[in-house]
């Protein structure tokens, strides 16, 4: 719980300056405690295989670098913490909680060779095996420390059971066909254009090297990592992609010119290279001179070696389609900003709607985590928020307006067993709030510092 707490505070760590140019192997730091690259870029590697990321660009967008990142600093937090407070797992500790796990049993007794099956089933080494379970006992200890025994009252009980057991009816209309009617003028179009022209796709070519182990030569596997780890230095340490091929005698290509989705230049042909190095092509620039990427087992160092910057386009019939809809977007943005402001108005939802009946909708929801294809889970928590007759607006790709007509409560749900799982969720919403109480004395004790410019330089590198 501590690491996601750790996570919506990200943003007031320390970034960037504080470290020197020459530290290109710590990534942050945790009250002068380092937090190694290495380390770093072993868990991210770990997290994309665990998660059968497909593309990194996903992962980068569901920000599991940063959920890295926030593991490690959490992990660091409570080793310095258990330092001060003289919380100590020993090597006859430790035995003795590996012991106590029922798969290692056999016979109700611990069984060395279960422990090994286990080992081998998931490819994982007793050496990290015990490291990472020392460190999430540390962690559940020092949590446990935290909580005190909670008190379920009868108030709690039932304000948690109606959060669960609420049900609601609502009447919803897309914005968009709300204000359908409202054409864009000539005039509106060629404003739009003069204030923000559109320009054709940026095209790039690489300097590029495939990096493979030399078999035929007999290279070794450690030689051929050690020429790996160095390359992978040097590139974060901003030598140029010429340097490195240079310094390794490296085979260069060039490629075609190849716009971002990877389309070549006067063709609509796409470009051979995986869509990871089409991205991180993207990524080069003064300061990011080179990148090593790794694709299906092949290392590729790549650097710029044409940019063909962006051009205005002439205003033609695609052109204007294009910006009517931009148009059209600005403005129902401005429409759902407007509404929400006039949201606790009278009939202001029959009136709205008093000429579109034909486009408005109706939708029962049953539970606060049901699933629906109009709306996200965030949309429908906020839709449950409501009371009858009170109005909404929820702004996302699609805007919509909508209206409570009706709450009630499944009470068909309650039971004996029912109840007793609401009282334990009031017990874990107090041990949640001492939690968070913790949590900021933890990240007001101990100051973060991270290193961006590493950062930026591991993360693009996949």
């Amino acid at each position: 719980m501590l690491i996601v707490i750790i996570i919506a505070v990200f943003a007031s760590w320390g970034v960037g300056d504080m470290f020197s140019a020459g530290k290109t192997n710590v990534v942050a730091e945790v009250s002068g405690k380092n937090i190694y690259s290495e380390d770093y870029v072993n868990e991210l590697r770990n997290g994309l295989q665990t998660k059968n990321y497909q593309n990194v660009s996903d992962a980068i967008k569901d920000n599991l670098h940063i959920q890295i990142l926030n593991q490690l600093v959490a992990e660091k937090i409570f080793e310095i913490y258990a330092e001060e407070e003289k919380i100590i797992i020993n090597d006859k500790t430790l035995s003795n909680f590996i012991k106590d796990i029922p798969e290692f049993s056999k016979n109700e007794k611990f069984s060395r060779t279960e422990y090994e099956k286990y080992l081998l089933k998931n490819q994982i080494s007793s050496f990290s095996f015990e490291t990472s379970f020392k460190k999430n006992l540390l962690k559940k200890l020092i949590v446990e420390s935290q909580n005190l025994d909670s008190i379920s009252t009868s108030y709690h009980t039932t304000r948690v059971k109606d959060y669960f057991e609420k049900k609601i009816s609502i009447s919803y209309i897309n914005l968009e066909d709300l204000y359908e009617d409202v054409d864009i003028t000539e005039k509106e179009i060629l404003d739009y254009h003069k204030k923000k022209p559109s320009y054709s796709n940026e095209l790039r070519s690489i300097k590029y090297a495939v990096i493979n182990q030399n078999k035929e030569a007999n290279q070794s596997s450690d030689l051929f990592f050690k020429n790996i780890s160095d390359i992978e230095n040097m590139v974060l340490s901003n030598r140029t992609f010429d340097d490195i091929a240079t310094q390794f005698s490296l085979n260069i290509k060039k490629s075609d010119l190849f716009n971002k989705d990877g389309v070549i230049k006067n063709s609509l042909k796409a470009t051979a290279f995986d869509r990871s190095i089409i991205q991180k092509s993207f990524y080069l620039n003064d300061q990011i001179t080179s990148e090593l990427i790794e694709v299906k087992g092949s290392f590729y160092l790549i650097g710029i070696n044409e940019i063909v910057k962006k051009k205005p386009l002439i205003l033609n019939d695609e052109v204007k389609k294009n910006i009517i809809n931009k148009i059209k977007k600005t403005n129902i943005n401005s429409k759902a900003n407007f509404l929400i402001n006039k949201i606790k108005e009278q009939n202001l939802f029959d009136q709205l709607i008093s000429k579109k009946k034909k486009t408005v909708k109706q939708l029962d929801l049953k539970n606060r985590l049901e699933k629906n294809k109009t709306f996200s889970p965030n949309q429908i928590q906020q839709i449950f928020n409501l009371k009858k007759n009170e109005l909404l607006v929820v702004k996302g790709p699609k805007n919509y307006l909508i209206k409570a007509i009706d709450t009630s409560y499944d009470r068909t749900k309650s039971n004996d067993e029912m109840d007793k799982l609401y009282e334990r969720q009031v017990a874990m919403n107090f041990d949640e709030q001492i939690m968070q109480s913790f949590d900021k004395f933890l990240n007001n004790k101990y100051k973060v510092k991270i290193n961006q410019k590493v950062l930026d330089r591991i993360t693009n590198s996949f």
